[in-house]
């Protein structure tokens, strides 16, 4: 038997490889559930403008955050994620809340398991950056697809960079760094692992408030809007153009 943490020759130790999300439902719940997370729920909610007859994708659902929210003010939501644990969590959520207009759906947010022009309103928190920059081009194509024309997009997510030429980088930087040492020996120790998974590209893939603004654009959405927040999230808006209307 190998010792706790550790791998067979030449495989990845367990605490370098890529979070496991079926080990981390408490963990996912308890933060979903912190006045932080609450806060930019609610901002998220407020800027979808959801109405009634409406069908919401939440890509990424986790425990339910945004999806939860959503299900009252709409006639359908989806609410999908990669992680089973997380999916047979949710499911048994909205069992026990008595919501029937949910359904929660397993896949990637690389391939949406929905019809072309199938959602009016696409939601997303603090999902996106743990796909690489190609897998966030391939999720923002899936989004725009599955989107009907003049459908809206709005997401909360670390947008950020990991290098420290613009001066927001460098105070979140510092942030999360003196965040983590307030922790004592554990916070050390996790920033120590944290830095070895940025130096082997293991790590998580924030991308600044530019390259969000950029790539929507890319993506062919219009009415793109992303800004950053306090920390180091911030908020992207984006709607899908009409037929007939040109892309900016």
């Amino acid at each position: 038997m190998r010792p706790p943490g550790r791998s067979r020759r030449g495989a990845v130790p367990r605490w370098l490889s890529a979070k496991d999300w079926d080990q981390h439902v408490d963990d996912l719940e308890q933060m979903a559930d912190s006045p932080g997370f609450r806060e930019l729920r609610d901002r998220i909610i407020e800027l979808a403008a959801l109405s009634a007859g409406e069908h919401v994708l939440d890509v990424g659902a986790g425990t339910g955050l945004l999806a939860l929210a959503a299900a009252p003010q709409v006639a359908h939501v989806s609410a999908l994620d990669d992680s089973p644990a997380m999916c047979a969590h949710l499911q048994r959520k909205l069992s026990r809340l008595g919501i029937t207009n949910a359904e929660v759906l397993m896949n990637t947010a690389t391939d949406l398991p929905l019809d072309d022009g199938a959602v009016d309103v696409v939601l997303s928190n603090y999902c996106l950056h743990h796909l690489s920059d190609a897998e966030k081009g391939r999720a923002l194509a899936e989004i725009r697809r599955v989107l009907r024309p003049g459908g809206r997009l709005v997401f909360g997510d670390m947008m950020f960079s990991l290098g420290v030429a613009s001066r927001r980088d460098r105070a979140v930087l510092s942030l999360l760094v003196r965040r983590m040492i307030r922790r004592g020996p554990a916070g050390v120790s996790r920033l120590l692992k944290n830095a070895t998974r940025i130096a082997t590209g293991r790590w998580e893939h924030p991308a600044s408030v530019g390259w969000w603004r950029d790539s929507l654009l890319d993506a062919g959405f219009v009415q793109v809007a992303v800004r950053a927040l306090d920390h180091e999230g911030g908020i992207a808006c984006a709607r899908r153009p009409t037929v007939g209307e040109q892309p900016e």
